[in-house]
């Protein structure tokens, strides 16, 4: 089977390798600076459509009516990359965003559970890794909110809460708050937040929470970490006019540890192709889309 690996950022070259690895006959497309990819073919990305069985896209496909694709300087209209895929099967992640332009089948490989549990790890361990490297204060024994308490907010809560943080959920539903006293941690609604106690602030929700009058109340060396996709969670124009230290922390698994978030692109993708063919690994077939039941 050949697979073509098109755009995207550091982690789609590694999950291209991982499935190099795996037997796959593989392509990358979109990168201008790549030469050569232990033994992996580097092509146009015309050429790369028509070399694969199918094509694997970025964990988020489109930016700005474009192929998102940050190691290029060519600008790929994605009506049109979609109309020279035809009828290859697709996988990627954030597929909504495709669904205007869609001509064959469509994967949303993000949207499996075992993609988002293993990918909020890494963005746990990414927030992580942005406080212990800028942040200029200990971790151990400061006052941290995270704000959301889904995969990401319960792993990071759970994190800071072993390295000696002073740790308060901040969330809407009820059950929530009750599941994070459980655990030990502090618990307050999402109105409820007295930004100006705490030294770090972490938000996970996409929605607009921590709004002014929160950044208002905030402390001058107050740390702010939205993981939030965009447009986040934080009124980042507030905390500019004030000055204070605010990063939107977007992709972070594919900054902080490529390697690992590009295995979990593969080993989810290989999951979806062995429950299409009927739990068969077809890692060394080629040339047999039909497989996926695609006839």
């Amino acid at each position: 089977m050949k697979i073509s690996v098109i755009g995207g950022d550091k982690r789609m070259l590694f999950a291209a390798k991982t499935f190099f690895d795996d037997g796959f006959d593989v392509a990358v497309a979109g990168f201008d600076e790549l030469v050569s990819l232990c033994g992996i073919r580097v092509m146009s990305i015309g050429d790369a459509v028509n070399f694969a069985d199918i094509i694997v896209l970025p964990v988020r496909p489109v930016k700005d009516g474009a192929l998102s694709a940050p190691y290029t300087e060519r600008k790929t209209d994605i009506s049109e990359l979609m109309s020279v895929i035809g009828d290859k099967p697709v996988f990627s992640g954030c597929a909504e965003l495709l669904k205007p332009y869609e001509t064959g089948l469509l994967f949303d490989y993000a949207a499996r559970e075992s993609f988002t549990y293993r990918n909020a790890e890494l963005t746990a361990e990414g927030a992580l890794s942005i406080v212990l490297n800028d942040y200029e204060g200990s971790v151990f024994g400061s006052k941290c909110l995270v704000v959301g308490y889904g995969r990401i907010g319960k792993l990071l809560s759970r994190y800071l809460r072993a390295l000696g943080a002073d740790v308060t959920v901040a969330a809407r539903k009820e059950r929530d708050r009750a599941l994070a006293s459980l655990t030990g941690l502090k618990a307050a609604r999402i109105s409820d937040i007295r930004s100006e106690e705490y030294d770090i602030i972490f938000n996970t929700v996409p929605a607009l929470v921590v709004d002014k009058t929160a950044v208002d109340r905030m402390r001058d060396d107050v740390f702010i970490i939205d993981l939030a996709s965009a447009p986040g969670g934080v009124d980042f124009a507030a905390a500019g006019q004030r000055g204070l230290t605010c990063i939107h922390a977007l992709s972070l698994p594919g900054k902080t540890a490529p390697s690992a978030a590009g295995r979990i692109i593969k080993d989810t993708i290989t999951e979806i192709l062995k429950e299409e063919s009927g739990g068969k690994d077809n890692s060394g077939l080629r040339d047999d889309r039909l497989l996926l039941h695609l006839g």
